[in-house]
C-alpha cells in the first residue's frame, strides 16, 4: 500500500510538470504581460511560476511563492532574482539564465536550501519571454517541488534492491534444494518416472534405465504401456485412470503389482504406484523391481508345499496305518467277542465303526494337505475333480474348458492354478447368486491362462482390495510371477484373469 501510494504521487508530480504547465509557459512566454485569467491559473498551481525581465527582476509571481519564500507576491516584485533566492541558488541558476536570455529553453534540476521552509530538491525550467519582434526580453520560471517523488524514486531502488537479493537468495536457496532433490531421485534404486495426462513419458531418473534395459533418452515421448506384457495394459490403464480420479487430498495411490518388458524380452516383476501433482498435470509412476520378492516368495511357498506333502505322507504313512492296524485288531476283538456271545460285543463293534470313521478321516485330512498335482496327473484331471464336487455339493453347474496342452505344466505352477481357482469359486459361492461357473484354461506361447466365469451379479470395484480372498488369489499368482486381475463382465457376472510363466517364473534381469 505504502509503494502504491508513492508511486501514484510521483505520477502526479510527473504529470504536472509535462502535461500541464509546459501550454502554460508557452502561453506566458509569448505574452507582454499577465492576464488575470493566467494569473488565476497560476496561483491555483502548488509550483512556483514567475515571469522575470532580461535584468532578472520579477514582473509577476504566483501565490506559492509566499509558502516557499514567506513574502507575498506583490512584495516580490522588481525584486531581482538573486536577492529573493540568496547566492547559493542564483551561482547554480545563473548559466541556465543565460541560456534562456539566449532564447534557449532551459531544464535542470537540483536541490537548494531556500530561506524560507526546508531544503527542497527541485526541477526549474526557464522558457524565453519573447516580444513581438521575435527578441526575448525576459523569461519564465517554473521551479517543481520533486522532494518527494525523488525521496520516492530512491526508496523503490532501495526496495527494488533489497526484492533483488531476496529473489537471488531465494533462488539460491531453490537451486540447492533442487539439486538435493535431483541427487535424491538420481540416486535412489526405484525407478521414477513423470507421465503427462495421456500417459506420455516426459521425464525419468537413471534407474529407468537399468529397469527397462534403455537409454532414458529412447523412453522420453513413448507411452509407459508400450513396455508392458499385452494381458497387463488393460489393467494399467485401469490404474492410471483410477489415478486420476483421486481426491486433492491423496498424493500418491497405493501400489499395484504388474510386469514390465525388459529390452532383452524378459518378463520383469514390478509394484507400482502413480503420484498426483494436479496443478502441473503430471504424473509421477514409482516402479519397484520385485524380482527377488518373488524369488523368495516362491521359494517360501514351495517349502510349504513340501512341508505340507511331508505331513500329508506321514500322516498317511504312519498315524494313517497305525488306526488300520488297531481298527482290525478291534474289529477282530469285535467279531470274536460276538462268537463266544460276551456282553462286550456290542461295544467293541461301536468301537470298531469309531475308529473306522477316524480313520476315513484322518485319510482325508492327508489328502487335503497332499500336492494337488501329483505323481502322473495334471492340472486339468485336479480342477476337474474340483468343478465335480463343486457340483455335488453345491447344486451349481460348473464345467472345465481345457483348450490346449496343459501336461507338462510346472508343479507348482499347477498347484497355484488350483488354489487360485478353488478361492474363486469360494468367492462365488459366497457373494455372486450365480448360477454357472466356467473354468477356462489354455496356454499361449509361454504362459498359462486361466479364467474363471460365472454369470452372477458382479463385485464392487470399491471393496475389491479389502477382500482377504482376492489378496491371497493375487499372492499366489504373484509367488510364480503371474498376474491376477479380476472385472465385472459385460454381459453381467465376474471374470477373474491369472496369467502365469509356464516355468512359475522369470529368470531376474542384473
Amino acid at each position: 500500500m505504502q509503494k502504491q501510494a508513492e508511486m501514484d504521487h510521483l505520477n502526479a508530480s510527473t504529470s504536472v510538470t509535462t502535461a500541464n504547465l509546459l501550454p502554460i509557459l508557452k502561453t506566458l512566454g509569448d505574452s507582454a504581460g499577465v492576464s488575470s485569467v493566467e494569473a488565476e491559473i497560476a496561483d491555483a498551481l502548488p509550483v512556483l511560476i514567475a515571469v522575470l525581465d532580461a535584468e532578472t527582476r520579477y514582473c509577476f509571481c504566483n501565490s506559492a511563492y509566499e509558502d516557499w519564500f514567506g513574502l507575498e507576491p506583490k512584495q516580490l516584485i522588481g525584486k531581482r532574482f538573486v536577492d529573493v533566492v540568496g547566492e547559493d541558488v542564483a551561482n547554480v541558476a545563473t548559466p541556465h539564465i543565460k541560456q534562456v536570455l539566449a532564447g534557449h529553453d532551459v531544464n535542470f534540476e537540483g536541490s537548494f536550501a531556500y530561506r524560507h521552509g526546508p531544503e527542497r530538491q527541485v526541477n526549474v525550467h526557464y522558457t524565453p519571454q519573447l516580444d513581438a519582434a521575435g527578441h526575448v526580453t525576459g523569461y519564465v520560471s517554473l521551479t517543481v517541488d520533486v522532494s518527494h517523488q525523488r525521496a520516492t524514486e530512491t526508496r523503490l531502488r532501495e526496495l527494488t534492491q533489497q526484492l533483488e537479493m531476496k529473489v537471488r537468495e531465494r533462488t539460491e536457496e531453490l537451486n540447492d534444494t533442487l539439486e538435493a532433490l535431483q541427487a535424491t531421485i538420481e540416486s535412489s534404486p526405484d525407478t521414477m518416472i513423470v507421465m503427462d495426462a495421456g500417459g506420455i513419458i516426459l521425464n525419468a531418473n537413471s534407474a529407468a534405465e537399468r529397469l527397462f534395459g534403455i537409454s532414458t533418452d529412447q523412453l522420453l515421448g513413448q507411452h509407459l504401456k508400450t513396455f508392458l506384457p499385452a494381458n497387463d495394459v488393460d489393467d494399467f490403464t485401469e490404474f492410471f485412470e483410477e489415478s486420476k480420479q483421486a481426491s486433492p487430498d491423496i498424493r500418491s495411490t497405493k501400489p499395484r503389482q504388474s510386469r514390465l518388458r525388459h529390452a532383452s524380452g524378459k518378463h520383469i516383476p514390478i509394484e507400482a504406484a502413480i503420484g498426483v501433482s494436479p496443478r502441473l498435470d503430471h504424473y509421477t509412476a514409482f516402479i519397484r523391481d520385485i524380482s527377488n520378492r518373488r524369488r523368495l516368495e516362491n521359494d517360501l511357498l514351495h517349502v510349504a508345499l513340501e512341508e505340507r506333502h511331508r505331513i500329508a505322507r506321514d500322516l498317511h504313512d504312519s498315524l494313517c496305518q497305525e488306526i488300520s492296524a488297531v481298527h482290525f485288531g478291534l474289529a477282530g476283538l469285535a467279531q470274536t467277542l460276538e462268537c463266544t456271545q460276551a456282553s462286550e460285543a456290542t461295544h467293541a463293534r461301536k468301537l470298531a465303526v469309531m475308529l473306522e470313521e477316524t480313520l476315513d478321516h484322518a485319510r482325508k485330512i492327508a489328502h487335503g494337505l497332499s500336492p494337488v498335482m501329483a505323481e502322473g496327473d495334471d492340472v486339468v484331471r485336479a480342477l476337474m475333480r474340483l468343478a465335480r464336487n463343486t457340483e455335488e455339493l453345491c447344486g451349481l453347474k460348473c464345467r472345465v474348458e481345457a483348450r490346449s496342452d496343459l501336461q507338462n505344466v510346472d508343479r507348482d505352477v499347477g498347484s497355484q492354478i488350483y488354489y487360485i481357482t478353488q478361492e474363486a469359486l469360494s468367492n462365488t459361492l459366497r457373494h455372486a447368486k450365480a448360477r454357472q461357473i466356467t473354468i477356462s484354461i489354455s496356454t499361449n506361447e509361454d504362459e498359462v491362462v486361466l479364467r474363471v466365469t460365472d454369470d452372477g451379479s458382479g463385485f464392487q470395484p470399491s471393496a475389491e482390495s479389502d477382500g482377504r480372498g482376492l489378496r491371497f488369489m493375487r499372492y499366489r499368482a504373484a509367488a510364480v510371477n503371474g498376474t491376477l486381475r479380476l472385472r465385472n463382465r459385460p454381459e453381467g457376472g465376474t471374470e477373474l484373469l491369472c496369467c502365469i510363466p509356464l516355468s512359475g517364473g522369470a529368470t531376474p534381469i542384473q
